[in-house]
């Protein structure tokens, strides 16, 4: 029986009136009415409690009020096919196989952050730039670099997200970095992401890389 459901709600207030009930009919007894006034006043405050508990939530659980805790279980963060090449300070040409449906002028790059192999249960947001290489890798998010031409359409790039997320710990969270040649592309981007004209301004607007979810054993 949960500790904010009706039932035992109901349960202690149908106490509190059955003693009363009793109490009136033994009221001449004083042994009688001195038990049932204080059993009256003890469930009559248990009723009220529950009923502002069940509307505040100060214990949503029975271990809540007893103090007794529960240990969180961390979901493990899955890794990425390509995490130990990551790992290096160098750009690493990528190869998925969506990259077909893509149209690209050439093979497109991925780019991790500095610390990205010091941080195995992190998720990273993703940063695409349409364009030239930027020379760079910018903390706190996955970068890919896509060379486009006038084959590639948006509705082909939306599988990019999903072919990142298996090669490499990538988070929801996506932006779009493109220069006027590209900008059209990158607006009509599947679930029409943030679009930026320069990196900073493109991970200042991103979340920072994400902890393994936790949750409570059932």
């Amino acid at each position: 029986m949960r500790l904010t459901g009706i039932p035992l709600f109901l349960l202690v207030a149908t106490a509190a009136v059955g003693t009363m009930a009793a109490t009136v009919r033994g009221w001449r007894r004083l042994p009688v009415r001195i038990a049932g006034l204080l059993a009256v006043e003890i469930l009559a405050v248990a009723a009220i409690g529950l009923w502002v508990n069940r509307s505040q939530r100060f214990y949503p659980t029975w271990e809540s009020l007893t103090g007794a805790s529960q240990v969180a279980a961390v979901t493990e963060t899955a890794a990425g096919r390509l995490d130990p090449r990551l790992a290096g300070a160098t750009a690493v040409a990528w190869k998925p196989a969506e990259a077909a449906a893509w149209h690209l002028a050439r093979p497109p790059l991925l780019l991790a952050p500095p610390d990205y192999a010091e941080q195995p249960d992190r998720t990273f947001p993703l940063l695409v730039v349409l364009g030239d290489d930027p020379g760079t890798r910018p903390a706190g998010v996955l970068t890919v670099v896509l060379a486009p031409t006038r084959a590639t359409t948006a509705a082909s790039l939306g599988t990019l997200r999903a072919a990142v997320a298996r090669d490499a710990r990538s988070a929801d969270a996506l932006a779009v970095v493109a220069g006027p040649r590209w900008h059209a592309l990158a607006a009509a981007w599947p679930g029409h992401p943030a679009v930026a004209t320069g990196i900073d301004q493109a991970v200042r607007g991103l979340p920072a890389p994400l902890a393994a979810p936790q949750r409570l054993p059932s």
